[in-house]
């Protein structure tokens, strides 16, 4: 089936619009990732450097 010329630049507009959306998703997704890792690990960290800070002689 072919498409009418006319509705090229609305299926582009709407194609854009599509990969808009898809993108804000995955960096919706890649930044709670990264939060929830940080939860995570924030006691790990926190315990490694107060380990290191009792080993320098300040």
């Amino acid at each position: 089936m072919k498409i009418p010329k006319v509705f090229h630049p609305l299926l582009g507009v709407l194609i854009g619009f599509i990969l808009f959306l898809a993108g804000i998703g995955i960096l919706s997704v890649v930044f709670v990732g990264m939060v929830k890792a940080i939860d995570y690990a924030k006691p790990f960290f926190m315990e490694a450097a107060m380990t290191i800070k009792h080993w320098l002689p300040l």
